[in-house]
């Protein structure tokens, strides 16, 4: 049986620097031989529904190691990543794969069911207390974390880069070059402000706009942005700002430049890998001018020109 996953419409209002996420759970074999539990999350709001174990999944030639087939869900074919292979974790041997769950998620216009192990609750976090890799004591877990979280009996949770784990099986690809080779040398000397706190993302975008001439300054989440606003160093021509962000989300980055003069003129793009037209809205309700699902190259093009007044 599969449980649908709807936070609801009324639960957490926009600007609030609040998320709800799902807590599941990876078990592994220490160096020394010690099963260990590992905890970590995965935003709601990306998680259409969780699922067991499917029975039948057809194997899929010239893909990625990690992808172990595809399988029928309702009629829509979904690509099976073993998160815990592609997390390199040696598994217990006690593990019962047939009690694994799948956790079937949607972003950036793609459904990708990964396989865990358990999942338990349902979490209602604040951003603020989301620190970045770079300041935990998981310095090996960096490339695949985006966030920690310190939750009961000081474990800690951790947040990880579903962005980068899609890029790196190559569900991107094509998205990539497609944006790379879209932009027509429109940049002359605008600047941007990319804020993202995926360093795939954030590498897609820049790369994407130094090519055609923007001059870019990158932040990994909102604070870091309000900080090199603060600086008064540049004049922007236009922001773009993820929605996942630890410290500070972008709905409560977009809320706050909007209320300030100075800034509330400046056109703040959306860039979000959370699809769906009520995100788009909670998006909308924030301040954003506009809203755009990555990777989606013609969109993100036209956007772009329409922000800079180009079309």
């Amino acid at each position: 049986m599969a449980n649908q996953i709807n936070p609801g419409h009324d639960i957490l209002e926009v600007g609030q620097n609040r998320m709800e996420l799902v807590d599941f759970r990876l078990f592994r074999v220490d160096e020394e031989g010690e099963a260990r539990e590992g905890v970590y999350g995965i935003n709601v709001a990306k998680v259409i529904e969780i699922i067991k174990m499917p029975r039948d999944i057809s194997e899929t030639p010239n893909t990625s190691e990690y992808v172990e087939g595809m399988f029928n869900l309702r009629g829509y074919v979904v690509p099976l990543v073993n998160l815990p292979k592609w997390m390199g974790i040696i598994e217990p041997e006690e593990l019962d794969r047939k009690n694994f769950k799948v956790i079937i998620t949607e972003f950036n216009k793609i459904k990708v069911g990964f396989v865990v192990h358990e999942t338990t609750k349902i979490r209602r976090v604040s951003w603020n207390d989301i620190s970045a890799p770079e300041l935990s004591s998981v310095s090996s877990m960096d490339s695949k974390v985006t966030g920690i979280i310190k939750i009961e009996n000081d474990e800690l949770l951790l947040l990880l880069d579903f962005e980068s784990i899609v890029d790196e099986l190559g569900f991107y690809n094509k998205e990539h070059r497609a944006i790379e080779g879209e932009i027509n040398e429109y940049g002359g000397s605008r600047t941007i402000l990319i804020i993202d706190d995926s360093s795939s993302a954030r590498k897609i975008i820049n790369n994407a706009l130094t090519k055609e001439g923007f001059t870019t300054v990158l932040a990994e989440n909102g604070k870091a942005a309000l900080d090199v606003l603060y600086e008064d160093k540049h004049e922007f021509d236009a922001i773009i700002c993820d929605v996942e962000m630890p410290v500070m989300d972008g709905y409560t980055f977009t809320k706050t430049i909007k209320s300030i003069d100075k800034y509330k003129d400046i056109p703040l793009l959306m860039h979000s890998s959370l699809s769906g037209a009520e995100n788009a809205a909670r998006g909308m309700a924030a301040g954003a001018d506009f809203y755009v699902i990555k990777f989606d190259p013609s969109e993100f093009i036209s956007t772009i020109r329409k922000a800079l007044s180009l079309s």
